[in-house]
């Protein structure tokens, strides 16, 4: 099957794709401890989503952060953007990988402040990036980044709160 006449769809490889990033985010929540019970210990800003919802919305996430990796990898563009979209895209998955751990395990909270902003900022050149070998892809970023600026918004009420 021709997808986009431009790549071979493969849904084992987008199969393999998604279950990395998944396992990838879990093993970040792993590390970083019980998530839950520190969530649910401090302070929080107005707004704060239950704590349930987390475990809904980034299985959603990081399958879309799947697909994206799949789109970019196959995708045929310029080798110079090849390069470009992976360093991107490996970066905000270690960033990110890294935020929970920061924020929950450690309780740098201004830390984590800061990094969540680069990952913001990171995400949002991938999604600019992105668009010239992949809309779809570039697409598949834009929950994720509105997320992850909501967390950011989470991230400086608990520092400024606790």
């Amino acid at each position: 099957m021709k997808m986009n006449n431009s790549i071979k769809f493969n849904w084992i490889y987008l199969f393999i794709f998604i279950i990395v990033i998944e396992v990838i985010g879990s093993l970040s929540a792993l590390f970083a401890g019980n998530i839950k019970t520190i969530y649910n210990s401090l302070n929080l800003p107005v707004l704060s989503p239950p704590d349930y919802l987390f475990g809904i919305v980034w299985p959603i996430l990081y399958a879309l952060i799947g697909i994206a990796g799949y789109l970019i990898y196959y995708t045929p563009s310029i080798q110079q953007d090849k390069v470009i979209n992976y360093v991107l895209f490996f970066s905000q998955l270690v960033i990110n990988f890294i935020w929970s751990i920061i924020f929950f395990k450690y309780d740098a909270y201004w830390l984590g402040f800061a990094v969540i902003i680069i990952l913001d900022l990171i995400v949002l050149v991938c999604i600019i990036h992105f668009y010239k070998t992949s809309p779809l892809a570039s697409i598949m970023f834009i929950p994720y980044f509105v997320w992850i600026i909501f967390a950011s918004y989470l991230t400086i009420g608990v520092a400024i709160l606790n």
